[in-house]
């Protein structure tokens, strides 16, 4: 199950984490539920590569700032603390596994 986590949580997942992270950053809006099933299909699809989190909506501004995220939906994948890629728009369930396999090999 994706675990919604708030910025002070993501930062120690990020500080302590050698596993590969996929955050989610979501607007609640018409789209959130959708964007969110695709994002859980995603991390039971991919548990045994990276673990994915959505981050809390409360707090979009702080991701705003902090990880330059310019609009939602919003993907970033973090490997040992660094940002290695992102996703930008709407994405369905293809596109994810695409991205996440794009970065981190085929399954």
């Amino acid at each position: 199950m994706v675990r919604t986590i708030e910025p002070q949580a993501f930062d120690f997942e990020l500080q302590k984490s050698d596993e590969p992270l996929l955050v989610a950053f979501l607007k609640r809006n018409e789209r959130y539920a959708d964007q969110a099933e695709i994002l859980e299909k995603a991390s039971q699809f991919h548990k045994d590569r990276v673990r994915c989190f959505l981050y809390d909506s409360d707090y979009l501004h702080t991701a705003q700032e902090r990880f330059a995220v310019k609009g939602t939906p919003t993907f970033l994948l973090f490997n040992k603390g660094e940002e290695v890629d992102r996703l930008i728009g709407e994405s369905d369930g293809e596109t994810l596994d695409d991205f996440i396999q794009g970065v981190f090999g085929e399954k």
